[in-house]
């Protein structure tokens, strides 16, 4: 009965640590120091050259209520992913379809900053960050 109740308790202890593992592999890196680059309403676009397996991260205020659409357009046929977080550093949305384009529309609920992250993987690629909000 021993043995039983270790082997179990191991299994337990094995199966923890995996998804640990896996949440800190499969989220992306939000340590990554982020560039402040101001209002949205100053902003218009930026070029980034980014290596395989490179990653940027921006900041950008908005007013709340009015949508934006952020996107990337990469040169080369790279896996481009991007992430967006609130202030709070919640996720309010992604796009990590296997290609160099990326979209994804938000609404903010309240004034203040939101965190772009940009990855790259599969080859060196020059990306175009944009973002535009609605009128």
């Amino acid at each position: 009965m021993k043995s039983i109740t270790r082997l179990v308790t191991a299994v337990v202890a094995v199966a923890v640590v995996a998804v640990m593992f896996a949440g800190a592999t499969l989220c992306p890196a939000q340590d990554v120091k982020p560039k402040d680059l101001g209002k949205v309403a100053a902003f218009h676009g930026k070029k980034i050259e980014m290596k395989d397996k490179g990653e940027v991260a921006y900041l950008l205020s908005f007013t709340a209520g009015k949508e934006f659409d952020a996107t990337t357009d990469g040169l080369n046929n790279t896996d481009v992913h991007l992430f967006v977080y609130d202030s709070s550093g919640a996720e309010v949305a992604k796009d990590d379809s296997p290609r160099p384009k990326c979209s994804v529309k938000v609404t903010p609920e309240k004034d203040g900053q939101y965190k772009f992250v940009i990855k790259n993987a599969g080859g060196v690629n020059n990306v175009t960050f944009n973002v535009k909000v609605a009128k």
